[in-house]
């Protein structure tokens, strides 16, 4: 038996660890903007005169981006693979560069867990507002289309968007007729007004700002959406929102769940589960919840569940208020 067979388990073990070097690799390249300029083929010579770099520092980087596949390398060229022309690239549309810088902050705060495991405390360590809420954008951009093809908004006239954040799932709401209210914190508004603007949507959507824990979050809806908010809380302020949305929606109105997901045994799928320890680093109380627990919370708050929609890495569950 070869030694490498034998010791199979080992070398897994050996990649997850150093996985963060590729981590690293790929922060600081979108960190330094090495993929906005290499659309068109460059020598790293000259990338390093483009961004003031170190020569040697900066062709020993490409060298790894073109074994990530996320460069090629032709000659002593390089240029972006499809890939990273795709989601690294700040004028494309499904540029994820913002999501990326917000994992630099979680960096940092991750570097405290062997802390946060003996407290139970979070690192609250590192934030900054505008890579979050424009890292949310990234993603709302990939799942939007997806997500309201899973909502039937026949009859859907008042929509509550919810800790919406950048107003992605607003805009799309917005350009489909209806009646939107974007509620979030002021210095979230600002960004997701940015965004609204650009997109000329200023006149369709209104912003309410607020605490929605402790703050007042308007009546009369014919559905609510709440995407990635709960995972961030506990149990005690999961029920009290819910029971706060319930009173804001109107007879037989609708909400709506997107979440990240765990199944009944907590452990799987893998991205919920290590979702769970982001909450834990990050917030006082907040993890991932099992498709059973966000159910039994909807149950427990006077809803009647519809349907629940799994997208890939995140679960939809649609709701509609009990009389």
């Amino acid at each position: 038996m070869k030694e490498t067979s034998k010791h199979k388990e080992a070398k897994r073990i050996r990649e997850i660890v150093s996985n963060f070097w590729i981590s690293r690799i790929i922060l600081t390249a979108n960190n330094l903007r090495v993929f906005d300029e290499l659309e068109k083929p460059l020598t790293a010579k000259s990338v390093a005169k483009r961004l003031a770099l170190d020569p040697r520092a900066t062709e020993l980087l490409l060298n790894s981006l073109v074994s990530l596949k996320f460069l090629r390398k032709k000659g002593n060229r390089f240029i972006n693979t499809s890939t990273a022309s795709k989601y690294l690239v700040r004028q494309s549309p499904f540029y994820l560069g913002d999501i990326i810088r917000h994992n630099e902050v979680l960096w940092t705060n991750w570097s405290y867990l062997n802390e946060v495991v003996k407290t139970g405390k979070p690192a609250n360590k590192a934030f900054e507002l505008e890579s979050f809420i424009l890292g949310m954008h990234n993603l709302a951009r990939l799942k939007k289309d997806i997500l309201i093809k899973q909502l039937n908004l026949k009859g859907i006239k008042r929509i509550l968007d919810l800790g919406g954040g950048p107003g992605t799932y607003s805009m799309e709401f917005a350009k489909r007729g209806k009646d939107v209210y974007l509620f979030d914190r002021p210095e979230t508004l600002e960004i997701a007004r940015t965004l609204i603007d650009k997109e000329g949507l200023g006149d369709r959507i209104t912003l309410l700002q607020g605490d929605f824990l402790t703050d007042p979050i308007g009546s009369d809806y014919d559905m609510v959406l709440m995407s990635q908010i709960l995972h961030a809380y506990g149990k005690r302020d999961i029920k009290s929102l819910l029971k706060k949305t319930w009173k804001a929606l109107n007879t037989s109105g609708i909400l709506v769940i997107h979440e990240f997901y765990l199944d009944s045994t907590l452990t799987e799928p893998l991205t919920g589960a290590i979702f769970s320890i982001n909450m834990l680093v990050n917030t006082p109380q907040g993890r991932t919840y099992s498709v059973r627990e966000l159910k039994e919370f909807l149950k427990g708050s006077g809803f009647k569940i519809l349907g629940v929609h799994r997208l890939d890495d995140t679960v939809l569950i649609r709701s509609q208020k009990r009389r």
